[in-house]
């Protein structure tokens, strides 16, 4: 007895609910992909169940034959589907997928993905600020209307020309970039260092990121300032460390405690030139006393200088770099706050001693980053326009923080006290002891404002109450209209 074979019919209701999708939204060769694969991938068309043929399907779902075949081809090679001589297309029986629910992410058998300690402890630490530069009164926003676009763009098109000359895998970075550092940081800030102790980073925090992991071991206790700039939270917890805060006064970082009670720290992490946020400068004496104490132990300190172009009576201050002799201080400036924070580009001045070192992790980190805009900020400091452009904003920010502190003044009737700083991108101004700045912030934020509430930068030590105001990315127009909207909040709280 002859048997007659038989074809298994193909399933044609799964297509149905594409006829209702969207076809705007991508492709229909790229739609239908995505959804016969998801069909397969929740069980709805069954291993070795058998596919329309290309004709029945183009007809179906009203797509021509050739989006049909480029489908099953794509199917084909990814592994999903195999076809038979003569006997069309069919759900691959490699597969062996028996899931019965429709979503696979209901599937019971799912387990979360797991991390590591390292990644539990970052979730406690208390979060970063993440506003846009559409917030008023943001601290450390530059001026950005005032960016000289034509003379970048310029730059940005001579650094093009120039890559066919460049390498590109400077690990340091770009020696003409690294050059110019060298020459700018010599005439304003007495940094010694040649362009060898240069390592340019994608922006200081990839810079700190870098240093603690290769300056610390798990355990190893680092010296912060209390208060003082939160952002390196995440690098000293993912390099194991464990923070030491240490109070300030008006003199700066207490070398009085954190060299008697905490002997045994590996690292010390200063702003010496202008603690972040209060704005005050690190002695004398005490740098004196820290960088004994750095050569003695064999430690290593880490020099944040963030804005300290801003000084607005009198010339910046020599860095503690250049107190030093290359010996125990790592070095760290950043373009994003001067010029645009779109240049994502900071450096490190490295001892001679760490710069092997350093060099081969740096290799193992990213290889290095991006010639184009290393060589454009080159060209852009080498024209004089970097150093331009720092006096026009110097001249620029002294004007707008004198007219925050006569609005604020004129506004406040004495609830908002300022905290003299002789320069900077921002204004602290305190407010009655056990006011709530945490709440105003909370409300100020809410109306388009991205002050910070002087609290959040303190560790242990009682803290301050009051407002971290921002006056640098903003002409009068705005601070005015900054204040309007903090004025009645303020007052709420204080009656």
């Amino acid at each position: 007895m002859i048997k007659t074979s038989h074809k298994q019919q193909p399933q044609t209701e799964c297509f149905t609910p594409f006829l209702q999708q969207d076809k705007t939204q991508s492709p229909r060769y790229r739609a239908l992909f995505n959804y016969i694969q998801q069909q397969i991938l929740c069980g709805n068309l069954a291993a070795e169940s058998r596919l329309p043929s290309s004709r029945e399907l183009a007809e179906l779902l009203k797509l021509s034959r050739n989006t049909i075949k480029q489908v099953y081809e794509m199917l084909q090679a990814e592994g999903y589907i195999e076809t038979r001589q003569g006997d069309g297309s069919y759900i691959s029986a490699q597969l062996s997928l028996n899931r019965k629910t429709k979503q696979k992410n209901l599937n019971p058998d799912l387990k979360p993905i797991r991390v590591s300690d390292k990644s539990e402890l970052l979730q406690q630490i208390r979060p970063l600020y993440h506003q846009s530069n559409q917030h008023l009164l943001l601290p450390a926003s530059p001026a950005l209307e005032q960016f000289p676009w034509p003379e970048w763009q310029r730059s940005v098109s001579h650094a093009g020309k120039q890559m066919k000359f460049s390498s590109g895998r400077h690990l340091m970075g770009e020696p003409q970039l690294r050059q110019e550092i060298v020459s700018y940081l010599n005439t304003t800030r007495g940094v010694h260092c040649d362009m060898e102790q240069v390592m340019i980073c994608s922006g200081s925090q990839q810079g700190m990121q870098l240093a603690f992991s290769m300056l610390i071991n798990p355990g190893d206790k680092v010296l912060v300032e209390d208060p003082g700039f939160p952002g390196i939270d995440g690098a000293i917890s993912t390099a194991g460390g464990v923070k030491v805060s240490v109070p300030i006064d008006r003199q700066g970082f207490r070398t009085d405690i954190a060299l008697t009670e905490t002997q045994d720290a590996r690292l010390a992490f200063i702003t010496p030139s202008r603690n972040f946020p209060m704005g005050y400068t690190l002695s004398l004496e005490r740098r004196l006393q820290l960088l004994q104490w750095a050569r003695q132990r064999g430690c290593c300190i880490i020099e944040d200088d963030y804005d300290s172009e801003f000084r607005f009576d009198g010339p910046p201050l020599t860095s503690l770099q250049g107190l030093d002799g290359e010996h125990s201080v790592i070095y760290s400036g950043t373009f994003s706050r001067i010029l645009h924070p779109a240049i994502r580009l900071g450096y490190l001045v490295l001892p001679p001693a760490l710069v092997p070192s350093f060099n081969q992790m740096r290799g193992f980190l990213d290889g290095g980053l991006s010639s184009l805009p290393q060589l454009a900020l080159a060209d852009f400091m080498s024209r004089g326009l970097f150093a331009s452009h720092l006096r026009r904003m110097r001249k620029l920010y002294k004007a707008r923080r004198q007219y925050l502190l006569q609005q604020v003044a004129k506004r406040f009737n004495g609830s908002l006290v300022w905290e003299p700083c002789d320069g900077g991108m921002h204004g602290v101004f305190l407010l009655p002891p056990d006011t709530d700045d945490k709440a105003i912030v909370e409300q100020a934020n809410a109306v388009g404002l991205g002050l910070r509430p002087l609290s959040y930068y303190y560790d242990e030590q009682p803290a301050l109450s009051g407002l971290v105001i921002g006056f640098s990315g903003y002409n009068e127009e705005q601070i005015d209209t900054g204040l309007n909207r903090l004025q009645p909040i303020v007052d709420r709280h204080l009656q």
